[in-house]
């Protein structure tokens, strides 16, 4: 079967939490559809960050096809109108080959602009940034809550990226970020009909895998990795550097932290970010909820593939 047969949908968003178990399923789900994966991970497409993304091996791919993993420097930042633009090619290059695309990752922000375009915001002004760069995060952070309140309240007080550019377009053309509602499509993104599921375990379960892992990671090669990235640059780009797995590793390095603090720190850190994640994902009602405790991962294939309306006879699983 090929994303050249007939059905409602032509390809397969698959979203989740981390540690939720989506890359494992997503490859096994690519063997039953003829796909190929393309990863959602805002982190992923570094160049040697590998551990503390749970970056997956070439073992762990088991020969099916990943795109959007390393492409991209540590030194440089990697932001949603990149990873689009790089969609854009992969979609063209699977389509003359007859592939089937399974997104998978979770990266919300990534999934929105897939579904629902990027919103037309004027580009950056290079003297109006410089001015406000000097301000702390602080003082900028209070002058979007008086002058757009209702952008303000949609993000963290310390996001430095998103309050410095809300601001820049404040001053630039005297709009608010919530003025720019309008969002658009390009290209073969236009033509993406998906049908989209967030995996998810219960958040016991979660949380415990995420313990597990963290402790599992700075035990087996993490801090190596970190150690490499700082040679490489990684603390010239902040969105790396801030990426889970690695701000932690950083402090215990400079020696702000200790082992167990760090591991603490790390742990902590996963359960919040899956928090954010659920919060997110349950406001984008276009993604079906599944809860994998309480279905098999057999049974989870053969519902997608009901639900993708697919009539080949796909070869099931030895």
């Amino acid at each position: 079967m090929n994303s050249k047969n007939t059905f409602p949908y032509n390809c397969l968003f698959l979203a989740g939490p981390t540690a939720a178990g989506k890359t494992a399923m997503a490859i096994q789900l690519a063997k039953r559809l003829n796909g190929e994966v393309i990863t959602v991970d805002s982190a992923q497409v570094y160049r040697g960050m590998n551990i503390g993304t749970a970056k997956p091996t070439v073992e762990e791919m088991d020969g099916v096809a990943h795109h959007l993993i390393d492409v991209h420097d540590v030194t440089a930042p990697f932001n949603v109108a990149e990873f689009l633009q790089h969609v854009e090619k992969i979609l063209v290059d699977m389509k003359e080959r007859g592939v089937f695309p399974i997104f998978a990752g979770g990266t919300g922000l990534y999934f929105q602009a897939l579904f629902e375009g990027l919103a037309t915001t004027p580009p950056s002004n290079t003297s109006v940034r410089a001015r406000l760069e000097i301000l702390a995060t602080n003082e900028l952070y209070a002058l979007l809550l008086k002058k757009d309140p209702k952008y303000a309240q949609t993000i963290t007080a310390n996001d430095r990226h998103k309050i410095l550019r809300a601001n820049e377009i404040l001053v630039t053309t005297q709009k608010k970020v919530s003025d720019f509602k309008e969002k658009i499509k390009s290209g073969h993104l236009k033509e993406l009909v998906p049908k989209a599921y967030f995996i998810y375990r219960p958040r016991s379960v979660l949380y415990e895998r995420l313990n597990h892992r963290a402790k599992f990671m700075c035990e087996n090669g993490l801090l190596e990795e970190v150690e490499a990235l700082v040679r490489k640059g990684i603390e010239t780009n902040l969105n790396a550097k801030k990426a889970i797995a690695y701000q932690q590793p950083l402090k215990y390095l400079k020696g702000e932290l200790s082992f167990e603090k760090m591991v603490e720190e790390l742990q902590q850190a996963n359960r919040n970010y899956a928090k954010r994640q659920f919060t997110f994902f349950k406001r984008l009602d276009y993604f079906e909820q599944i809860d994998l405790e309480m279905i098999s991962q057999e049974a989870f294939i053969q519902k997608v593939i009901q639900d993708l309306s697919l009539e080949a006879n796909l070869e099931k699983p030895a």
